[in-house]
């Protein structure tokens, strides 16, 4: 075989091999994540289209032991369950959802509180002052219902026939029960508190102690994205190793 024959092979398998690694490499740097992409504050929300939120730096902090860097992509819900399934995108930030084609914690349907979910996180009641005061029965709810457009949640009230006001935040929610003085808001425990300590609304409203649902927000993965199973149940665990520890939530709620 000539010399240049010789030469033409090493290289063409030396390239071959570059190639290989650094598509791997590179494939390796980031994760592509979907995210809601309505307002659900302090969790997830848009600032100019791209997404924020607790939810999002603590998937980001769980990725950085393997120095993965996660890109969130925004889309309406059931768009995103779809591109998961596709394998479009990798894993979606979202509660638990039955799903053959999805890899979820093995405790995700076994427990009321999965050990390896992001947060657990309770939506509450907000109503102008009154006597009234939420104990359970989504049927007593004050009419309309105000909530964010494409929470899920909505058609658990939609099925028991009640009235629900769609808006495109929690602000503009809030905003219209102190216009009207009646009906309700359904925000999440954080937000309602946001609001008590506001000298805008503070005076104004009340918030029922008992939630009306709690729903553990999970990092879910397709079953076609190319990590690993180890790999995931990697930053699942240590994504709950941030979230047990005392000082890291602190800090990251104090944030927002």
């Amino acid at each position: 075989m000539a010399i240049k024959e010789v030469v033409v092979k090493q290289l063409s398998f030396t390239m071959f091999i570059w190639l290989l690694i650094t598509c791997t490499v590179t494939r390796a740097d980031f994760i592509n994540i979907s995210v809601e992409n309505r307002d659900f504050y302090p969790f997830f929300f848009l600032v100019q289209n791209s997404p924020k939120g607790i939810l999002l730096d603590m998937v980001r902090d769980g990725f950085a032991p393997l120095g993965i860097k996660p890109v969130f992509t925004p889309y309406p819900m059931k768009r995103a369950l779809r591109m998961v399934e596709a394998g479009k995108v990798d894993a979606i930030i979202a509660p638990r959802v039955s799903n053959k084609n999805l890899f979820l914690p093995d405790d995700a349907f076994q427990t009321n509180i999965s050990q390896y979910r992001i947060l657990q996180i309770d939506s509450v009641v907000v109503t102008y002052k009154s006597d009234y005061e939420f104990f359970g029965d989504i049927k007593t709810l004050p009419t309309p219902i105000r909530m964010t457009s494409g929470d899920p949640i909505e058609s658990l009230f939609q099925k028991q026939g009640l009235f629900v006001d769609d808006a495109a935040s929690g602000a503009q929610n809030i905003k219209k029960l102190i216009r009207d003085r009646k009906g309700c808001v359904i925000t999440t425990s954080f937000k309602a508190m946001s609001w008590l300590e506001s000298p805008a609304y503070k005076n104004s409203i009340d918030v029922s102690t008992e939630s009306v649902v709690s729903r553990s927000y999970f990092l879910i993965f397709s079953n076609k994205t190319v990590f690993s199973q180890d790999q995931i149940k990697m930053v699942w665990k240590e994504i709950a190793k941030n979230r047990d520890d005392y000082i890291y939530p602190i800090k990251l709620f104090t944030g927002y």
